[in-house]
């Protein structure tokens, strides 16, 4: 492994860990955990299915189906029939669950706006997506 690899390696750990703690302390600011406001920005713009989400947490369905319930009593997301497969259950976040997300996300950007300057942030953007792209079975080759 070069050094330069190695580095990146180090460089991921270390952005994993902080990416995490930040969530979570972003998360407990609204009573939430960290896969929780993970879920209600994963449901902004799609209705997933429980295995969609799942696969997209890096969890398993069981656990989005507690995820699920919890924030459906808090009246953030509702289950909806998949119109074709009524067997599938998709999540839809509710228009409490709306407020809630765009809440979370512009807390999050706050947060990251007060700890980096704007260049920094665009650079970052840019070399995520990528990242995420690579790495992803859309984009990468894995």
């Amino acid at each position: 492994m070069a050094a330069n690899d190695d580095n990146l390696v180090a460089a991921l750990g270390g952005l994993y860990r902080e990416v995490n703690a930040f969530y979570g302390a972003i998360a407990r600011d609204f009573g939430l955990t960290a896969q929780q406001i993970a879920l209600l920005c994963q449901v902004k713009d799609e209705r997933p299915t429980f295995g969609e989400l799942a696969s997209s947490l890096g969890c398993d369905k069981t656990n989005i189906t507690g995820m699920v319930d919890r924030l459906e009593r808090r009246g953030y997301v509702a289950r909806q029939p998949d119109p074709e497969d009524r067997r599938i259950s998709r999540v839809a976040l509710t228009a409490q669950g709306v407020t809630a997300g765009n809440d979370i996300r512009a807390a999050i950007a706050e947060k990251l706006a007060a700890q980096l300057p704007q260049f920094a942030r665009i650079e970052l953007a840019a070399a995520a997506a990528d990242l995420v792209a690579a790495l992803s079975d859309r984009g990468g080759s894995n």
